[in-house]
C-alpha cells in the first residue's frame, strides 16, 4: 500500500509539473519599416495549458501595443486543425466570445487564423493576458499552436507594436526556452522525491528477500 501511495505521489507531481510549465515565445523578427528600434527582443509571449491556453504578452521597456490600426491586427496566431475557439479578453481588447478560423493578412508574415485587437484610441499598454478554449464541437479539446515559416524560421505569433523610436509595425515571435514556473519546480521536486522513495523502498524489499 505504501509503495502504491509513493508511486501515485510521484506520478501526480510530474503530471502537475508538466501542466504548470509555460512555453515562452520571443518577439524578435522586426518587420517595422526602418525597424522599431533595433532591439534583440521586443518582449515575450508565455503560453500555459492544453485545453485552455493562458496567453500572457509582456512587451519590452519603451515598447507598447499599437492602437492606431493601420490595417494590422494587434496580435495574431494559428492553431493546428483550425478549430472554433472562444476568447476571453480584458476590457479594451475587442469582443469576448466565439471565433472561427479566418484569413487575416499581416504584412510580411502571411495569413493568420485568429486575432485579437486593442481598441483604437486605447491608453498605451505593454501587457495583456487572455484565454483561449475550444468552442462548439471543439470544446474541451487540446489546442496546439501552429506557425508560419517566415524569414527562414517558425513564427508563432505576430504583434503590432509602437517601438521605442516611435515607429510602428509587426514583430514576429519565435520559440524561446520554456522556463518552469515556481509551482512547476515544486511539483517536479515532489515527483522526483516520490520516485526516489519508491526506488529506496524497492531496494529494501530486495535486500530483505535476499537475507
Amino acid at each position: 500500500m505504501k509503495t502504491l501511495l509513493i508511486g501515485a505521489m510521484a506520478a501526480v507531481g510530474l503530471a502537475l509539473a508538466g501542466q504548470a510549465q509555460a512555453t515562452t515565445y520571443t518577439l524578435t523578427d522586426d518587420h517595422c519599416t526602418g525597424t522599431c528600434g533595433g532591439l534583440s527582443s521586443y518582449g515575450t509571449i508565455d503560453v500555459t495549458g492544453t485545453t485552455t491556453l493562458d496567453i500572457v504578452v509582456n512587451l519590452a521597456s519603451n515598447v507598447s501595443f499599437n492602437a492606431n490600426g493601420a490595417g494590422l491586427d494587434t496580435i495574431s496566431w494559428d492553431l493546428v486543425g483550425n478549430p472554433n475557439i472562444s476568447v476571453s479578453l480584458p476590457a479594451l481588447w475587442g469582443v469576448n466570445g466565439a471565433q472561427s478560423a479566418g484569413s487575416h493578412h499581416e504584412d510580411g508574415f502571411g495569413d493568420w487564423d485568429y486575432v485579437v485587437n486593442l481598441a483604437m484610441g486605447s491608453p498605451t499598454t505593454s501587457h495583456v493576458e487572455f484565454f483561449v478554449t475550444g468552442a462548439g464541437a471543439n470544446a474541451g479539446n487540446t489546442l496546439t499552436l501552429d506557425h508560419n515559416f517566415i524569414d527562414n524560421q517558425n513564427i508563432y505569433f505576430t504583434a503590432d507594436v509602437l517601438g521605442s523610436n516611435g515607429k510602428t509595425g509587426l514583430i514576429g515571435a519565435t520559440l524561446g526556452g520554456g522556463v518552469p514556473e515556481p509551482a512547476a519546480w515544486a511539483m517536479m521536486l515532489l515527483g522526483f522525491g516520490g520516485i526516489g522513495a519508491l526506488l529506496r523502498n524497492r531496494r529494501r524489499h530486495a535486500l530483505a528477500a535476499v537475507a
